[in-house]
């Protein structure tokens, strides 16, 4: 199954993606979402009851992001998995660009579905991973029109440039060193 799509977010784009690394956000704006916990910068666990093609269970799953370049991209790893034995696993690659005064969100998810779920088939599962994610844009849009506009951060300032060619001292250092080279040269040899 392969879905791709973008997004238009009324938000700048600092702030978008802000949000979607948010574990309070992400757990209001999943649809059917128990509990979101992020636990490392780069790795989140979910929990969600969800119903597809009839079957109605909770899924405990991982998402792990790769390829991440704040603020403007990154590739999420997930894994659901379902306890009536079904099993969902895949790819999301997440870009985010400055568009119309606000951020587009552009998407490209491919995942399969295994156990009683992948039974269902292809086309039954690929309408309810697109309702899922309408519900997951329609109340993400709606948080992050509520959220007043905040500037981008600063970028880090640039470090001080260091090293011998910095010091004062570096030139008689040099001149030291060839010194010796010269003399070692010139008496020893």
């Amino acid at each position: 199954m392969r879905i791709v799509d973008a997004q238009w977010i009324p938000s700048t784009q600092h702030q978008t993606w802000d949000a979607l690394i948010d574990p309070e956000v992400l757990q209001r704006c999943i649809p059917n979402c128990v509990e979101v916990v992020q636990r490392s910068p780069t790795e989140y666990t979910v929990t969600l009851r969800a119903k597809v093609a009839g079957i109605e269970t909770d899924y405990d799953g991982e998402i792990l992001m790769a390829d991440v370049n704040p603020y403007n991209s990154c590739t999420l790893a997930f894994e659901g998995k379902g306890r009536a034995a079904c099993l969902a696993i895949g790819t999301a690659q997440i870009n985010l660009s400055t568009k119309d005064d606000g951020t587009r969100l552009a998407y490209t998810v491919a995942c399969m579905a295994g156990g009683k779920l992948a039974e269902c088939g292809e086309g039954l599962i690929l309408k309810a991973g697109e309702k899922i994610i309408q519900k997951f844009f329609a109340a993400f849009i709606d948080h992050m029109a509520a959220q007043p506009r905040v500037a981008p951060p600063p970028p880090p300032p640039e470090p001080e440039p260091r090293g011998l060619s910095n010091s004062r001292w570096s030139w008689l250092l040099v001149v030291l060193v060839i010194a010796v080279f010269w003399g070692y040269h010139s008496f020893y040899k």
